[in-house]
């Protein structure tokens, strides 16, 4: 897919944000002339997925109404749940080539399907069309040998909130509400969002997870052999942007400057639940005046994957005019933008994009 550019005016608000409404207690501002972009407009998405998409869909449904009709088998029910509790890239689900060997009675979950009604050509068309086909498991928790759940397709492409398609036992289609988590287990198949193009998991960060009480931001940052690392502290995500149907968020970060693109791409795979403080305490780039500029953006979204796209935002820092531009994918959640100047690196405060407040500072 070409990639595209897309040019966003700068925005910049005062960090003096209320977080009455999030339970929070409000904390110190940012200095002064270092502001929190507001989120940047997310990328216009179609009603209906693009015809690569809508070929990928097709082959999931064909392939949920499938597992669909086989899962009144308890075996089966019990490999997919166990091999979804397995927990492969850190959420309850599995790549189908995992699964697909199996056992289930006499044969496999592959052999299964395929003698159930989805031809071994068939099947082979929607592995080669469905990259990473993954399985997964949402909803409350699961009692597979009484329980025989609906089969969901977490579709891509176009309004990931849209009505969900889901198939019975019987084959028949059901609409599910994307935006209501399940009150009964469901199986869902779609694209595993948490392993690169080759199917290796995603290296989870180095994340702690925090309590809901605000981090004490009271200690202070001097000048020391370390004060050029950018550092992340702690992070608390307000909406993450993900339906039920595709579990835990995947959430990225970016840095760049206003002279220099791509200084730091990286994602938290660990920060899995809205509302709540974690603390990564991770060294991100170490701030150059000489060969970074006189300011920082950070952009944050959750990924989705899809098509390349450049993403570039303008800013107006303490004076100085400039932009940085992002190399994300068409189908990625925008949760916006913050920057800060390179003479308040050693400093540490908070910064905010409405979806997401983090602290930040120069190192510790």
């Amino acid at each position: 897919m070409p990639t595209l550019t897309r040019v966003l005016t700068p925005a910049l608000l005062a960090l003096t944000v209320a977080l009455g409404a999030c339970g929070q207690t409000p904390t110190t501002s940012a200095p002064a002339g270092t502001g929190a972009a507001r989120p940047a407009d997310p990328i216009p998405v179609s009603a209906a997925p693009g015809a690569a998409d809508a070929q990928v869909n097709a082959a999931l449904e064909r392939f949920a109404q499938q597992l669909a009709r086989q899962l009144p088998d308890p075996e089966l029910r019990r490999a997919v749940q166990d091999q979804a509790a397995l927990r492969f890239d850190g959420d309850q689900e599995t790549l189908f080539s995992a699964l697909a060997a199996r056992p289930v009675g006499a044969t496999t979950v592959q052999g299964l399907l395929t003698r159930g009604g989805l031809s071994a050509s068939a099947l082979d068309d929607v592995t080669r069309r469905v990259t990473n086909l993954q399985v997964a498991v949402r909803g409350p928790q699961w009692n597979a040998a009484e329980y025989t759940p609906l089969v969901a397709v977490a579709a891509q492409g176009g309004d990931e909130f849209a009505p969900v398609v889901a198939f019975d036992a019987q084959g028949r289609r059901h609409t599910l509400d994307a935006r209501t988590p399940p009150t009964q287990p469901v199986v869902v198949v779609g694209v595993a969002e948490r392993v690169d193009e080759q199917g290796r998991v995603m290296v989870p960060a180095a994340t702690r997870a925090g309590t809901t009480a605000v981090p004490d931001p009271a200690a202070s940052v001097g000048a020391q052999a370390c004060d050029s690392w950018e550092r992340l502290i702690s992070l608390y995500v307000r909406d993450d942007h993900e339906p039920w149907t595709r579990g835990d968020p995947e959430i990225y970060v970016q840095l760049g400057s206003n002279s220099r693109d791509g200084l730091y791409v990286g994602s938290l795979p660990d920060v899995n639940d809205e509302n709540k403080w974690y603390e990564p305490r991770r060294d991100l780039v170490r701030w150059s005046s000489t060969t970074m500029g006189n300011w920082m953006m950070y952009l944050w979204y959750e990924r989705d994957g899809g098509g390349s796209l450049t993403l570039t935002i303008g800013a107006d820092v303490k004076g100085v005019n400039g932009s940085v531009s992002y190399t994300v994918a068409d189908g990625d959640d925008q949760m916006g933008h913050a920057t800060l100047a390179f003479g308040d690196r050693l400093q540490r405060f908070a910064l905010d994009t409405g979806d997401v407040r983090w602290w930040r500072g120069g190192c510790e």
